[in-house]
């Protein structure tokens, strides 16, 4: 089985935490299962580090966690995620993973390709419900916060969510891999909020952020008191896999009436003519 993991970051400015999904998936998954990571080209995908690093004005610094706060950016920038996942069905891929709980196209990926194609952020959020009747959030910044609370009502999910947090506002993926190895402070607010929440009522904690939950992984952060810790890109792979065996094992595949409707080779064939006559 192959997986196609699409990251939401530029590993050219976050070579660490790239190199660290690779080296967790091979933990994780079946022995015949690979796990191949991608990240967004850096001209699609704009980090920071290297024009801070030269003494260059905050308004110059962009991090997942600023285009995530903007729709316009947040569009443009992560709109070629859809020819990613159409690249890994032409190149034979089983199934297709976003690895940000912001799930961009999810819905318009799927209507795309016939692949499975998994959302990191639905697949924990559904996983939970059978570890814990509450589930709680723990996001790096206010703004992924922000989306992972509007994902709960669009999933049906307010009543199984004693709630959604946010380590801090500075926490964003520069801060975080410039701490990487000294996570001292990022894992004790994590710890103090998952404390905040299991008073709460939260059976299942679950870290929302790709970066955060990598460091909770690699530091061995996988309970606090009796409520789990999930490893959400874990979670999100073996998925992948009960969907690529389902889909192997039983034919079953997402619905195309409705909400994944997918055009046939002749609409799409008119369409691309529309657009790009000369194409």
């Amino acid at each position: 089985m192959k997986i196609w993991h699409q990251s939401m970051a530029d590993f050219g400015r976050l070579e660490t935490y790239g190199a660290a999904i690779r080296k967790h998936s091979s933990q994780v998954c079946e022995e015949d299962t690979e796990v191949v990571v991608k990240g967004m080209p850096p001209k699609d995908y704009i980090i920071g580090i290297a024009t801070q690093a030269a003494g260059a004005d905050d308004g110059d610094r962009m991090t997942t966690s600023d285009m995530l706060g903007s729709p316009y950016i947040y569009h443009m920038g992560f709109r070629r995620i859809i020819d990613h996942a159409i690249e890994a069905e032409r190149d034979g891929y089983d199934a297709f993973v976003i690895g940000s709980f912001s799930e961009p196209f999810l819905r318009e990926l799927r209507a795309t390709v016939n692949i499975p194609v998994v959302s990191v952020g639905e697949a924990n959020f559904l996983l939970a419900c059978s570890f814990g009747k509450f589930q709680a959030h723990i996001a790096n910044v206010p703004e992924v916060a922000r989306i992972v609370t509007d994902h709960v009502h669009e999933y049906r999910l307010t009543d199984r969510v004693a709630g959604v947090y946010a380590v801090g506002p500075e926490m964003d993926e520069l801060q975080m891999q410039q701490m990487w190895d000294e996570p001292g402070e990022i894992i004790a607010r994590f710890t103090a909020l998952a404390q905040e929440a299991i008073r709460d009522g939260a059976d299942v904690i679950i870290p929302v952020e790709g970066v955060l939950s990598e460091l909770l992984y690699l530091n061995g952060v996988k309970r606090i008191r009796k409520a789990p810790v999930f490893d959400s890109f874990g979670m999100a792979w073996k998925y992948a896999e009960l969907l690529v065996s389902l889909k192997r094992r039983m034919n079953l595949e997402v619905g195309r009436e409705w909400e994944y409707r997918r055009p046939n080779e002749q609409q799409l064939a008119h369409f691309r003519k529309s657009l790009w006559p000369t194409a």
